[in-house]
């Protein structure tokens, strides 16, 4: 009896973004048809989160969704999303919007949730919660979840989120600011630095008491976090925070 022909490998050309997330590097992956498995799976076998995916499309140059399940002899393209990504906009691949950038950062990007918020981005910082946790929760608040954690990122319930490539927080912050298209919708020193909240303007004399006398002598216009009470002022860590991103093409 004649044995059953063989099935094609699946041919995937990955944008250079997306090759650099692939060990090794390389731009075409040929992908054994031996199971039964949707684009998205097969792509995530090779370490590359979903999330990090910005069209998917045929040969014929026709988008596909993650649940396409490839044929023999397919030879599909993967792109990573394009900047600026417009949140608000549908896709076949992110159904689901978000009407602004809002933000997740877990433990291993921290220092970058805390510049984020010094510019004044909604961004909550988890740093001891379970994957599970944090995935769930990003989904609930509608925020998009920055991490370096593959894994943590592949969880089905994430929809928006974003495998950060720099490894320096500042060089983190143009990375994300750049892929949303954030620039003009900074406002820096607008946010608390430890729990995120707005800040409110506040008179001097009603914080006083708590100043240093340097403090007290030198500044005079102040604000204060309405939820952990602490207060802010337009010192000369300021002006380092500017020059250091002004250093990384941020200016504010």
């Amino acid at each position: 009896m004649s044995q059953p022909a063989t099935a094609m490998p699946l041919l995937l050309a990955f944008t250079p973004e997306l090759a650099d997330l692939l060990r090794p590097r390389r731009c075409l992956v040929r992908y054994p048809l031996d199971r039964r498995a949707s684009i998205k799976d097969i792509i995530e076998s090779l370490d590359i989160p979903h999330t990090e995916i910005g069209e998917i499309l045929d040969s014929n140059g026709r988008p596909l969704d993650f649940a396409y399940l490839p044929q023999s002899g397919d030879r599909l393209t993967v792109r990573g999303p394009q900047a600026p990504v417009r949140l608000s906009t549908p896709t076949l691949l992110r159904p689901t919007t978000l009407s602004e950038a809002r933000f997740l950062a877990d433990a291993n990007v921290a220092r970058l949730g805390r510049l984020l918020r010094l510019v004044g981005l909604d961004t909550a910082v988890v740093t001891d919660e379970a994957d599970e946790a944090i995935a769930e929760r990003a989904a609930a608040e509608k925020r998009i979840l920055l991490s370096r954690d593959r894994d943590l990122l592949k969880r089905r319930i994430v929809q928006h989120g974003r495998l950060v490539r720099a490894a320096e927080p500042y060089r983190q912050l143009v990375e994300i600011v750049t892929l949303y298209g954030l620039s003009s919708h900074l406002a820096p020193f607008s946010r608390c630095a430890a729990c995120n909240t707005l800040l409110e303007p506040v008179d001097k004399a009603t914080v006083l008491h708590r100043l240093e006398p340097l403090t007290s002598r030198y500044y005079h216009t102040f604000t204060r976090c309405p939820r952990c009470e602490r207060i802010y002022w337009p010192g000369s860590h300021r002006d380092r925070l500017r020059a250091r991103l002004a250093q990384a093409g941020i200016r504010i």
